[in-house]
């Protein structure tokens, strides 16, 4: 039987070409996305800070519950911790906001590692509402704190010098990064060896942890991620409306919008998050005006998407056609590989 052998040139060109056109989707929009402050309105603008900010927490959520199992009443709770951050870094020593945002990220990281050891004692529905629990402990420390500015909240000072155009635009270039970050953090994620674990934990954590996969440490690894994802979000999210306050910040809001969305674009996919955004703001921006009969539609769509399509609007779309965009599941390996059998 003879075979005959691509040569490894031959084979990196093939793999080059495709790996080059994929790249220059991604490429095409973050230089678009770049030069919308010029092309668009304030308000469009900052209706975008909030579509990518509310992704960003969504997509942490859908990391939490959908591949850790984490299920995450009081997410909010990283909103809260990486506005104040922001806030209260930049305020106090005058450090430019813009640079500050890091440092809310190394906070919000630090919270969700010490936070670990008690939170992690618990399980199922008891971790999900002890997460709640903290949050609420963290509004009522904030609302009792002068430093933190009490009820009224803070200000960002800092802001200050910058006019609005600068303003506008920074917040909004900040919220195009974070978004962008966020997306490929978490793509790289699942590509990789932790998300193998994470996804064999969700399938089931006892086989997963026969099988050698340190579930602990898989766990601890994105309860760290999402949360400083979180933070950093709920950090951009208030630069853009210049204050922030205890009820707004660690209001369970939050949490309810990134479940809203994550369950109505597949909660445990990668597409979900990103499906459910674009859905969810459509469907604000076209109906918020109706009140109260808002939030019943948004409620009664939440309740059908779960008894019609389990798997969300993303489901729909894999029962028809076979598709992966992101290449974030893993498929077994082809039957024939670089070796052609004649």
């Amino acid at each position: 039987m003879a075979s005959t052998v691509v040569a490894p040139h031959q084979r990196l060109r093939s793999l080059g070409r495709p790996a080059w056109k994929a790249a220059l989707a991604p490429v095409a929009f973050i230089a678009v996305g770049a030069a919308l402050p010029w092309l668009t309105s304030f308000a469009t603008q900052r209706l975008l800070v909030e579509m990518l900010t509310v992704f960003t927490v969504a997509l942490a959520w859908n990391l939490l519950a959908g591949y850790g199992g984490l299920v995450a009443v009081g997410q909010h709770m990283f909103v809260g911790i990486g506005a104040y951050a922001l806030f209260a870094i930049a305020n106090r020593t005058g450090l430019n906001p813009w640079l500050a945002l890091p440092l809310a990220l190394l906070v919000s990281a630090g919270f969700a590692w010490l936070s670990e050891w008690p939170m992690f004692r618990l399980s199922g529905a008891y971790f999900a509402v002890g997460t709640w629990v903290v949050a609420e402990m963290l509004r009522v420390l904030a609302l009792n704190s002068e430093w933190l500015g009490a009820g009224a909240g803070m200000p960002l000072e800092a802001m200050a010098q910058y006019d609005r155009w600068t303003r506008n635009a920074g917040v909004y270039w900040a919220a195009l990064a974070l978004g962008v970050a966020a997306f490929a953090t978490a793509r790289g994620l699942l590509r990789g060896r932790v998300g193998l674990a994470l996804m064999s934990v969700r399938d089931s954590e006892a086989a997963a942890a026969a099988s050698g996969v340190d579930v602990r440490r898989a766990k601890l690894a994105v309860w760290v991620i999402a949360g400083s994802m979180t933070g950093v979000a709920g950090a951009v999210a208030y630069m853009n409306t210049l204050q922030v306050t205890p009820d707004a910040s660690f209001s369970l809001n939050w949490t309810a919008a990134a479940i809203f969305i994550a369950v109505l674009g597949g909660i445990g996919t990668f597409e979900g998050p990103i499906l459910g955004t674009l859905i969810y703001f459509a469907l604000r921006e076209s109906f918020a005006q109706y009140g109260a009969w808002y939030f019943v539609g948004l409620g009664m769509l939440a309740m059908l998407t779960m008894v019609i399509a389990p798997g969300g609007a993303w489901s729909l779309v894999t029962q028809r056609v076979s598709v992966d965009p992101f290449r974030v599941r893993r498929t077994p390996p082809p039957a024939s590989s670089s070796l052609t059998r004649k």
